[in-house]
């Protein structure tokens, strides 16, 4: 039996219009004086420890409490 056994051929090596590949860093793409850098930075400053102890418990690969609550405030501010 082979482990290393591959399930899926890589269709990104062969051909360059099988797949499309997204940048991983976005950052370039929001503009310096967009409304969510201000939200950002502020939230940054803030004292959440009180929010950071109830949910305590976090699993890998998810969310923050605070990246939630980055979300949660620039729907809020935009009426999402």
């Amino acid at each position: 039996m082979l482990i290393n056994k591959i399930l899926q051929k890589n269709y990104t090596l062969a051909e360059d219009f099988y797949q499309l590949k997204l940048p991983l860093n976005i950052d370039y793409i929001i503009p310096d004086n967009d409304s969510v850098r201000l939200l950002s930075q502020f939230v940054e400053e803030m004292n959440i420890s009180d929010l950071l102890g109830t949910y305590f418990r976090i699993r890998k690969n998810t969310a923050t409490p605070k990246q939630m609550l980055k979300i949660m405030l620039y729907a809020y501010m935009n009426k999402c």
